[in-house]
């Protein structure tokens, strides 16, 4: 794989990222219905998102520093739209601290390196309330799954760029996301099935 294939993917991943919560946010500010939509989701996000912007600039991965920016503002709009709605978020707050300290616990004793694993796992961390939300919710009508899909090509493409790269940690993020993105998927449209089927 070429550098000039890397950077294709990586420019493709970040214009994903910038669209990945859109469709999310507008339904949220548009409907105010946040059935099957995490509170928890939003706060790890915008923790995990500070955490890889600062690792991509340590790493100097220069053309990469845009998407975690975009996702962390964007996270932060949908706690925003999350709390209109008339969600308490006091818990995905104390949450979103508690990765704090641990995602900067694993940066100061195991370096950098660790910090991007841990960053690629966190992600598992913080898709994990949205998917146990919608799998308990009966009807999860307030997810998107056009943010599902687009996560999902994102994922994708980040692989690729990380596997240029040899970064365990953009990889282990590509991997989390596409196995959290198909199950938002397969949860979402087999709910669908499920509320179309005739009586």
């Amino acid at each position: 794989m070429n550098a000039t294939l890397a950077n294709i993917a990586i420019v493709a991943a970040t214009t994903m990222t910038v669209v990945f919560l859109v469709p999310q946010m507008v339904k949220l500010i548009r409907t105010r219905d946040s059935a099957g939509v995490s509170g928890t989701w939003p706060a790890l996000g915008f923790v995990v998102n500070v955490g890889w912007f600062l690792y991509m600039v340590e790493q100097q991965l220069w053309v990469a520093v845009l998407a975690p920016v975009v996702t962390f503002v964007s996270y932060a709009v949908i706690l925003w739209a999350l709390w209109r709605t008339g969600r308490e978020l006091r818990s995905s707050y104390v949450r979103g601290l508690v990765l704090t300290v641990l995602l900067f616990v694993v940066g100061i004793t195991g370096g950098w390196g660790s910090l991007g694993v841990a960053l690629g796992l966190s992600y598992g961390i913080q898709l994990a309330p949205s998917i146990w939300t919608a799998y308990r919710t009966t009807d999860p009508s307030g997810i998107s799954p056009g943010t599902w899909s687009i996560g999902l090509a994102e994922a994708v493409l980040w692989g690729v760029f990380g596997f240029f790269h040899a970064d365990v940690g953009i990889i282990t993020f590509s991997v989390v996301g596409i196995t959290g993105s198909v199950l938002m998927l397969v949860r979402y449209y087999s709910s669908r099935q499920w509320v179309e089927a005739p009586a």
